[in-house]
């Protein structure tokens, strides 16, 4: 008969320690996805703001006509948003005097960051976004049904175009939203026929005052200026066109064009 082996000390198994590591907590885990997903995203934001401001200055080369000034700000805008909710999820559980502190400077950077996003969305500082915001072009009617837009404070409304025997007159109304001042559309404003063919303007009305198409006029502020403008005579009567090219000069001596484009002619 077999004898059972004997267990000594040394061939007992070691106790297991307890595990002083705490598990992650649920929250813990969001928090750091949330704080690892924003700093990608800040980062690779940095990175496009560093290519389009000194790697390429003009991103219209890409042929990506979605880039622009405009919704650059708009994105750096919706990120600098994201950033400040994950930077409040995650000081949620600070002592509370330093989570009111941290709140402050919160507040403060935010509101300095749009604040500056805000300045350079009406005036744009860096160089492609000034070429891009001294030509506008409206492709279609608001949420109003209105096809305007506002360059050097002053709203462009087109009321519409219509056919003159074959004389093209389109109508806009003008409001000045700033002081009192002088206006007058250049020489390069065009309506472009449907073989793209430029019509030069032939006359200008202003109210009910009709003159020479280089008269300049006053636009008194928040009064709405009814301009009619009549262009050359066509070969064929247009029912639409491509597009009519409005050219001014701004109060600082610099060119500005508005393009409304596919407009039908009545």
């Amino acid at each position: 008969m077999e004898k059972e082996p004997i267990m000594t000390q040394q061939n007992l198994p070691l106790p297991t320690a307890p595990s002083t590591t705490p598990a992650l907590a649920p929250t813990s885990k969001v928090a750091s996805l949330v704080a690892r997903v924003m700093t990608g995203l800040g980062v690779v934001l940095g990175l496009m703001w560093a290519l389009i401001t000194y790697v390429v200055p003009d991103p219209s080369v890409f042929g990506f006509s979605f880039i622009n000034w405009k919704n650059v700000v708009l994105l750096v805008s919706t990120f600098t948003f994201l950033g400040a909710l994950s930077i409040s999820w995650q000081m949620r559980n600070l002592p509370a005097m330093l989570r009111g502190s941290m709140q402050f400077l919160l507040i403060t950077g935010l509101s300095a960051i749009f604040f500056i996003l805000g300045t350079e969305y009406a005036k744009p500082s860096f160089e492609f976004a000034k070429v891009q915001s001294k030509i506008v072009e409206n492709e279609g009617a608001n949420l109003l049904g209105k096809r305007m837009e506002v360059l050097d404070n002053v709203r462009v409304e087109l009321s519409g175009c219509e056919n003159i025997g074959r004389l093209p007159t389109c109508t806009f109304e003008l409001t000045n939203l700033d002081v009192d001042r002088n206006f007058r559309f250049d020489g390069a404003t065009r309506l472009f026929d449907e073989t793209g063919g430029p019509l030069q303007p032939a006359n200008i009305r202003i109210g009910q005052v009709e003159d020479y198409y280089g008269l300049q006029f006053q636009l008194v502020r928040n009064v709405p200026t009814r301009v009619t403008l009549t262009f050359q005579h066509a070969n064929d009567k247009l029912t639409r066109t491509p597009a009519i090219k409005l050219v001014f000069s701004n109060r600082d001596g610099e060119t500005q064009t508005l393009k409304f484009t596919e407009v039908a002619l009545q």
